[in-house]
Formats: structure tokens, sequence, C-alpha cells
């Protein structure tokens, strides 16, 4: 059996990511490289830094959104306009293996920071750039945000009730899954690159990355060559029956029965003479009278005074059934604590704070959270000092000039130790 102590290696350790990322579509590539060990050093622009910095706000204004998709980052603060600014990234760029951007098409390039001319300094470099629509197209100029993506690629008109609007998703859906869609990439070029030694551009949009994710609308539209028309179907999905949320007692359970698992659930219900009814003997025959079939179990689910007690016999019976969780419920879940999932990280001004971890459980690599997310210019004197030998006078006349930024609550907090 595979030992699941997680071992103390970390499978991208050695590797440098410049992370050029806001908000959340870049920054959760960039987090997933971190968790796996690589070297993340946030070149955050002068002089606010990532955007997501500034909202989803907790105590002491600190961002809970950045805090979550910026753990295990360092920070250099750059303007890079300035000349020093500038020649500051591009010796990093030097040092690097891998560059992630997600700024509109076109910004990166016109402050001399494109592929083309970052591999005239590192002709090895990984470079990922993570946007709404793609590099190049009709849109590749159009602005987009998670709410944006979700609304182009048919997954909110695919939300709802069928005769309610179409519903956002009720979390940043879009955004992280082109990230994880980036940092897969990442690691794929990182391994081309092991036995190649040939450096790559990356191009990864919301877009296309929210449509490959839709394995039965797209696929039944396309090879029906358009006889199809996939609609929103609400709670009851369109095609699989018991699939969908029924009312029960207290709250809202969902349902997903498969066709071999009609007789458990009928069994389960004290109705065994439905597994053979022919009203209900088929999917397709399920599918027509989803209305019956969603009174038979909802009425069922009434019986009961509670919903812990029906979903006991349901999980005794194998039939696929669970609670809806708010987030709180989410969060308490035991199956998640223990898992590990949450990882306490120290804060000086918030104290613990728990971050979900990424998800791999490997048998011999480690996934902790390495440290938390950095203040703004945290980590500019660690950077330029060890990886470019700046001295301590050449560090502070950058910042005389103006060509790197700190925020003032870093040396408050070294000053008091906290740091």
């Amino acid at each position: 059996m595979a030992d699941k102590t997680n071992g103390a290696q970390k499978l991208l350790s050695g590797i440098t990511v410049l992370d050029f990322t806001q908000y959340l579509a870049g920054p959760s590539a960039t987090r997933i490289l971190a968790d796996l060990g690589a070297d993340v050093i946030k070149i955050e622009r002068a002089p606010g830094g990532d955007l997501g910095r500034q909202i989803h706000l907790v105590e002491h204004g600190q961002s809970a959104l950045y805090l979550a998709a910026c753990a295990g980052k360092k920070s250099v603060c750059v303007e890079i306009k300035h000349p020093k600014g500038k020649e500051i990234v591009y010796q990093l760029v030097r040092k690097a293996d891998v560059v992630v951007e997600n700024y509109s098409p076109g910004v990166m390039a016109r402050h001399g920071l494109d592929y083309d001319t970052l591999t005239e300094l590192n002709a090895k470099l990984i470079m990922c750039s993570v946007s709404g629509y793609g590099q190049d197209g009709p849109y590749a100029s159009h602005t987009s945000f998670d709410i944006i993506a979700q609304a182009q690629s048919g997954v909110m008109a695919m939300t709802g009730e069928p005769d309610g609007p179409p519903t956002y998703v009720g979390n940043y859906f879009g955004d992280p899954n082109t990230g994880i869609h980036g940092a897969l990439a990442i690691c794929a070029a990182l391994f081309h690159r092991a036995n190649n030694g040939q450096g790559q551009y990356i191009d990864v949009s919301q877009l296309e990355s929210l449509v490959y994710l839709d394995y039965v609308n797209f696929p039944l539209f396309m090879m029906s060559q358009g006889a199809i028309v996939p609609q929103r179907f609400g709670g009851d999905f369109f095609n699989v029956c018991p699939y969908g949320v029924y009312r029960a007692k207290k709250g809202y359970l969902v349902f997903a029965v498969a066709g071999h698992q009609w007789p458990a659930l009928t069994k389960a219900m004290g109705k065994p003479e439905l597994a053979t009814d022919e009203r209900y003997a088929t999917m397709e025959d399920r599918v027509r009278r989803s209305a019956e079939v969603r009174k038979y179990i909802e009425d069922w689910l009434q019986t009961f005074e509670d919903d812990e007690t029906p979903l006991k016999i349901l999980a005794e019976a194998r039939v696929p059934a669970a609670p809806i969780l708010d987030i709180p419920g989410a969060a308490a879940h035991p199956q998640l604590k223990a898992r590990g999932l949450f990882q306490d990280v120290p804060h000086p001004l918030l104290g613990p704070t728990p971050i979900a971890k990424s998800p791999f459980h490997f048998s011999n690599a480690n996934v902790e959270i390495p440290f938390r997310a950095a203040f703004l210019g945290e980590h500019n004197e660690e950077v330029l000092q060890e990886r470019l030998a700046y001295s301590e006078e050449q560090v502070a006349a950058l910042y005389t000039d103006g060509a790197i930024v700190q925020e003032a609550q870093v040396k408050e907090l070294r000053a008091a130790g906290k740091l």
C-alpha cells in the first residue's frame, strides 16, 4: 500500500516562476506551482500591486482572496516603467524557468515583456499567458472576468431553473478552472524541456477552458448536428432520473441514481414493485415520468422526522444521495477534516488563516503551503540581494528612485519582530 504520509520532497523543487498575475485566473495557476514546490516570485506593479489585494476583505484590510490565491509566493513590487525596475525584471528572467501573466493581450509587449523579447534573455524560458479569450481571434482584445466567461461559454445558460433566468455559478468557477489548465500546461512544458531542452509559449483562455470542461452539452449538440439543443433543467437532470434536487423533511437532498441502482432505491423506499413496473422500466421511461418519480421520492422523504435517517438508509443501500451543504457545513465536512484539506497558515495580523491546500495526495511528496501570502514588496531585499547580488546601498537607492516599492507595514512588522 502506498505511503500517504506525504514525504518531505517537493515535486517542482528548483523551479523558479516569475508571476505577473493578478486577481484569480493567473494566481490560481501559480498557487498550484507554489504548492508543488516551485519558488514563485510575484512581480507586482507599483504602486498598488495585485488588484486582488483590494477585494473580499477581512480584518486589518487583508484580502481573503489574496491570502488564499497567493499563499506560498514571494512579493517584489517593481515600477516596470522605470529603467532600473525593468532591468530588475530582465535580470530575474535570465534566472527563471517560467513566466506567468494574465494581463490583457498586448500589455506585456508594450512593456517589453512579451515572449519574443524574454526568450532573447532566456532561450529555454516557458511562458504562460492566461486571458479571457486567448491571444488572437476577433475577441482577443475584449475584457473578461469570471462572470463574462461563464456567460460566453454556455455555463450560465445551463444553470438555473428552466422557467427562470440564467444563473451565475456560486463561486469564481471560470478563473481557477483556467488557472488549473495553465498549471497543467506548464508542468507538461517543463517535462518536455527536460527531455528536449526547448522552451515553450502557452496561451490559455477562460472561454476555451470552460467549454473544454463540458463533456455533455457541447458533445450532444455538435455530435447530433444541432438536433439536440441542451436547455436549462434546474433540479431534474434532463436525461437521467432520478438525478437532481429533492425536498426532504428539513432541507434538500441530491440523488444521482444510475440505471442499475434504480432497484436498490425502490427497495430502500419500501416500494420494490416500482423496479419491475413497466412505467419506470428504463431510464427513458423514468425521464419521461420524472414528475412521478419525484413524487415517490419526496413523499418517502417526508415520512421521516429528520434528513439523516433516510440518508443512512440510502447509504446502506449504496444509493448515491447527499445533503446540500452550505459553506459552513462544507467547511466542517468530516471527510475534509480527515483528509487535512485546510491548513492553518500563520499570519502576523490575522493569526492562523485556514487555506485549502492543493487537493493532491502523493505517496512520497508534500503539498503543504510553504508560507503565507506576502505583503506588498515584502521580499524586495531578499530577492535583490540573494538572487541578483544587489548591495544594501543599491536597494536603498532603488527605493529612493521609485524603481521598487514596499508597503509601510513591512517595516513596522519587522521592527515589532513579527516578520
